[in-house]
């Protein structure tokens, strides 16, 4: 044989060879993809089983996701598929691919299974009587515990792989699927600290009380809004019940702080800060703001906190979205009303303020009363509603135990700025009226940032709020409590607003504008945080921009945490660094 043959027959042998070897991996390719494709349908049954809380449904949906996406992860394993990923242009998605089937079967077996088990045990968790089953928290510690390292381990495998390189309908489904898992992750991360810390919370070892603060967005403040109704929660055994209820502005004012007050918070926040129980929150971390307040109702109240708990009128509307309407006097709050009804309305009703502070306490009280008669509904629901109202900064909580604290410290619940190492790693933005009005009811802001610039040290951020004062076409027709003003001689209808920046920590204001106009930002600083404040007054209807221009440290995420107001969004946001 010729050796011209010879090499010709090996030619074609080898090129044989590769169209069958690119046969099967097409087959095989495409049996992932319909396994694939069966997974998410299983998931979609699984989480409409969840929803429907038959345990023998989501039993059977369970089963067949495990199944679905074992058989994806078995198809991915083999020595046929390991040939793909040296494909060229297609090897990077065929490991992508690879990855998440793996993690998507590892997940149903180990992450979601225990939890999805002992779904229908979640009813255990609602108040009945009054008195949450400490012991139910319990049996959920372990199961919580299995499925938050299942997917802190998948999150971390996912964003180990180079997705920049998949083709782009892969790339896109990836970084969606490596997003959803990681945003599981750490829902469930924050679940595992909840379910570990409840039962000490709900006094299953010794008697605990808490003090509860309203939070009243109609006159906006940093963490949220002025301080209002403030009811002390007591629990023991599991039990919970409302003690003492009083207002904030009852407090009135100390000659000095009730604490020390550093050089840094007298110059920012003023001495304001510490003698007003209403003004403790015109600082944005909730630790510290808690603390003032803990201490002004122990100077008041002979009785020791174990901690100080806050929520605001647009989570009331979330809580009366599960619980349903509530009677309160002549109003029946629902979560369409509610935030109309408690910001505004009552103070057209009820111009006296000893009357609202009566109003506000008795809503307090019937809207704990329902919660707590476990009259709401399905528990996922309640757990649903808090986690959002959580996300959205509406919820903070702060405890007086040190090793308590220190467990929730880094989640978003605790309201911190900074860090286990007291670091800031994000922009704060926030709100406050200067008008000692409640026009923040017809207040809408918008903040926008975005990183524009990057070296290999810092990144540069450009962060713009727009405000804009929407009140009824004849302002002097409100009350003038409403409309305020008393003290800084603005007309009704008119808002004067602070607007405050605080930078990360060690980060540097490079611009300031207000309303397209340069100045000069007064050098404050926070400790290491820079701070520059904008003064606005706000006439109906005419827009007022507040821009930044920050260089701060450079990272992977720039969190840009916005004060909440009263649409039912989150404010804040998360910047993807350089």
């Amino acid at each position: 044989m010729s050796r011209r043959r010879v090499l010709l027959l090996s030619a074609g042998s080898l090129l044989l060879l590769l169209v069958v070897l690119g046969l099967l991996v097409g087959w095989r390719a495409m049996q992932v993809n319909d396994s694939l494709q069966q997974a998410v349908r299983d998931a979609e049954a699984l989480q409409t089983a969840l929803e429907s809380g038959e345990q023998e449904d989501i039993d059977g949906a369970l089963s067949a996701l495990q199944a679905s996406a074992g058989e994806s992860a078995d198809l991915t394993d083999g020595p046929l598929w390991s040939l793909a990923t040296w494909v060229p242009y297609a090897g990077d998605d065929a490991s992508g691919v690879r990855t998440a089937a793996r993690v998507v079967s590892d997940l149903a077996d180990d992450g979601i299974g225990p939890l999805a088990e002992t779904a229908t045990e979640l009813d255990r968790l609602l108040p009945k009587d009054g008195r949450v089953d400490t012991d139910a928290i319990r049996d959920l510690q372990q199961p919580v515990a299995i499925a938050a390292e299942s997917l802190i381990q998948a999150s971390e495998d996912l964003q180990a792989e180079d997705s920049s390189r998949y083709i782009d309908r892969f790339r896109v489904k990836y970084r969606e699927l490596t997003s959803l898992v990681t945003d599981a992750a750490q829902a469930m991360d924050s679940a595992q600290v909840t379910v570990g810390l409840l039962p000490e919370v709900l006094g299953a070892e010794e008697r605990r009380n808490y003090l509860l603060v309203f939070q009243n967005n109609a006159e906006i403040r940093a963490t949220g809004g002025l301080p209002g109704a403030l009811s002390i929660i007591s629990t023991e055994d599991g039990r919970i019940s409302l003690g003492r209820q009083d207002s904030a502005n009852r407090f009135g004012e100390r000659a000095t702080p009730v604490l020390p007050l550093t050089k840094d918070e007298k110059a920012v926040f003023s001495e304001k800060l510490g003698t007003y129980m209403l003004d403790a929150n015109f600082t944005p971390d909730w630790p510290r703001a808690a603390e003032l307040m803990r201490a002004r109702w122990e100077e008041v109240h002979p009785e020791r906190l174990d901690g100080v708990l806050t929520l605001d009128t647009v989570a009331v509307s979330y809580l009366l979205d599960v619980t349903g309407p509530v009677q309160v006097g002549d109003y029946t709050l629902t979560a369409d009303n509610a935030v109309d009804t408690l910001l505004n309305q009552a103070y057209i009703d009820f111009p006296e303020p000893a009357a609202q502070d009566a109003f506000f306490r008795l809503v307090a009280k019937t809207v704990f009363e329902k919660v707590a008669s476990g009259e709401i509904g399905k528990p996922r629901e309640l757990l649903r509603a808090l986690v959002r109202a959580g996300d959205e900064g509406r919820v903070a909580v702060h405890l007086t135990d040190d090793l308590e604290q220190e467990t929730i410290a880094a989640r978003r619940v605790a309201g911190a700025t900074r860090d286990a190492d007291g670091v800031a790693q994000g922009l704060d933005v926030l709100l406050q009226d200067a008008t000692a009005s409640k026009m923040s009811y017809y207040l809408d802001y918008r903040t926008r940032a975005s990183v524009t610039t990057c070296t290999e040290e810092t990144a540069r951020v450009r962060v713009t709020t727009t405000l804009v004062s929407t009140p009824p076409d004849d302002p002097s027709s409100l009350p003038r409590y409403i409309t305020g003003g008393a003290n800084t001689g603005t007309k009704p209808g008119d808002q004067l607003v602070q607007v405050r920046l605080l930078t990360p920590s060690d980060g540097r204001i490079r611009a300031f504008t207000i309303r397209g106009k340069k100045y000069g930002p007064r050098s404050l600083f926070l400790e290491d945080r820079q701070v520059s404040t904008a003064y606005l007054l706000l006439e109906p209807d005419q827009p007022a921009d507040v821009t930044w221009v920050v260089d701060v440290p450079r990272r992977g995420e720039i969190p840009v945490r916005v004060t909440p107001g009263i649409d039912p969004r989150d404010y804040s946001s998360t910047l993807r660094g350089c």
